[in-house]
């Protein structure tokens, strides 16, 4: 789905589920490029958008009653044409 911020660009997010923890932060971000590179990037490419977000939580619980962990990976288009997760920026 496309949204719209204050400050800066509109993004395309994408919502989803993993059975991986949100604490093994390694593994979730595997995930998330292989996410990225198989199907999420040309999504957002063939909409004309400059800036993404995968949004990725972990149910946990179970019956009637259950609550999430999540945590987003945004992803910008640079002024080089390349593609860049903001995540890395915070090694």
């Amino acid at each position: 789905m496309p949204m719209v911020f204050p400050k800066g660009p509109a993004a395309l997010v994408m919502n989803c589920q993993t059975d991986i923890p949100m604490s093994d932060k390694v593994n979730l971000r595997k995930e998330v490029d292989e996410i990225w590179a198989t199907f999420f990037k040309k999504e957002v490419e063939r909409a004309k958008m400059t800036s993404a977000a995968i949004r990725i939580s972990h149910p946990e619980g179970g019956g009637l009653i259950t609550h999430s962990q999540g945590y987003g990976f945004v992803f910008e288009k640079r002024s080089d044409g390349q593609w860049h997760c903001l995540e890395d920026d915070k090694k």
